[in-house]
């Protein structure tokens, strides 16, 4: 399978990279026998200042990203359309977001310029994965310049028509909760991992294991035509 990776807010594209090394090296290759899955890194367009857990490894020449500006909702609206018509030009099969990646993904998937609600679109992504995922936004209220989350409760709009995988874990105090919330949100075929550890794509031991089998199992069911 192709896949569109989205990091997270104020990382960069080297450092989802490095974030799902392991888990990308794990991962078998495709049952449907076209070898081993493919990866392009797409990086947020507006600069942001650097998450505070890289500023260890960060060097003077480093550069960070975001996809949009939380205190901005038209650059949200922006990345969404931007998302949309790179899903439209280019044969992805799935997409995995990390942290604002996936709060972007989540987004979209939930909104009216979602290509699986357009019949004639010709995106072809049968899977999401959502990493440590942030919570998707509400988009009616992006409309009206309100950065406001989804709220399932007031909603009916559902993330369906793909099969989703869900890694995050239980003590994620970054996006406390939002991936139980996502999870909650999905309904074609689903898979989760839920690990131990915090804001973070897991990188070893039984934990990365765990996720590696979420994804796998995700992967088959979308290569199998069970998205829905």
């Amino acid at each position: 399978m192709h896949f569109l990776c989205l990091h997270g807010l104020g990382t960069n594209t080297q450092t989802l990279e490095l974030q799902t090394a392991p888990l990308r090296h794990l991962l078998p290759p495709s049952v449907s026998g076209s070898g081993y899955h493919t990866y392009d890194f797409i990086e947020g367009s507006h600069p942001h200042a650097p998450d505070p857990s890289l500023l260890p490894f960060a060097s003077p020449t480093d550069s960070f990203h975001a996809y949009f500006l939380p205190s901005h909702p038209s650059t949200i609206i922006d990345a969404l359309r931007d998302l949309r018509d790179l899903l439209e030009e280019e044969e992805f099969d799935g997409i995995i977001g990390f942290s604002q990646g996936s709060c972007l993904l989540a987004t979209l998937l939930l909104s009216p310029l979602s290509p699986l609600r357009d019949p004639e679109s010709r995106c072809a992504i049968k899977m999401a994965v959502f990493l440590s995922p942030g919570m998707a936004l509400d988009y009616e209220a992006l409309e009206r310049g309100e950065y406001r989350m989804f709220n399932e409760k007031a909603r009916t709009e559902r993330i369906e028509g793909l099969v989703t995988a869900h890694v995050y874990g239980k003590n994620d105090q970054v996006a406390e909760g939002q991936g139980e919330f996502l999870w909650d949100l999905c309904r074609g075929r689903r898979e989760r991992s839920v690990h131990g550890q915090g804001h973070t794509v897991p990188g070893k031991g039984m934990h990365l294991d765990d996720a590696v089998r979420c994804m796998e199992r995700a992967i088959e069911k979308a290569e199998g035509g069970f998205g829905f």
